[in-house]
């Protein structure tokens, strides 16, 4: 039989995953100014039923907020699942959460290609569950992984019909 690899790289770098933080940064930027304008201007007290908060425990929340959107921006573009399969195994990783892992085929008891819903069966993408663990990015595509261990982990992909044949080609793709 023909040795068939498979590699894919998911990333999040879609424009509405790197719109929403920014968007919201930007709506609470111009809140904080408004507030900080206001209490400069109008002497509106800063915090709520005229408790009086100093102005630089105000900025240090304005730091810090800005500090954290800027955090989760580049989570978000950092994040990527990259998943391969070659005679030696399945590897994934799951940069910056997830180190390399590669499962070795006498580890795996079954190993197939399904369809799944993420958020009604895993809560959602990126690395989800406990015991049975999912790493997916987009899509409703996997590589469901049956260990010998009884562990199960999914792996989200889009070229799934690849995938279908480069684990075949490695002994698997067989429903337990």
């Amino acid at each position: 039989m023909v040795m068939n690899t498979f590699s894919e790289t998911q990333d999040t770098r879609k424009p509405w995953f790197i719109a929403i933080p920014i968007v919201l940064w930007i709506a609470y930027m111009v809140y904080a100014v408004i507030t900080l304008y206001n209490y400069q201007t109008v002497g509106t007290p800063l915090g709520k039923n005229g408790e009086e908060m100093p102005v630089a425990l105000f900025i240090v929340i304005m730091v810090f907020l800005s500090l954290t959107f800027a955090f989760l921006l580049f989570i978000m573009l950092r994040l990527e699942l990259k998943v391969s399969i070659t005679s030696s195994g399945i590897y994934f990783e799951m940069p910056p959460f997830k180190k390399p892992v590669t499962y070795k085929p006498e580890e795996i008891e079954f190993a197939y290609v399904r369809k799944y819903l993420p958020i009604r069966q895993y809560g959602g993408w990126g690395w989800r569950g406990i015991h049975d663990k999912a790493y997916n990015v987009s899509g409703r595509w996997g590589i469901q992984i049956i260990l010998k261990n009884k562990r199960r982990v999914l792996l989200g992909v889009k070229n799934h019909e690849q995938a279908a044949k480069a684990l075949e080609s490695i002994g698997f793709n067989k429903k337990p």
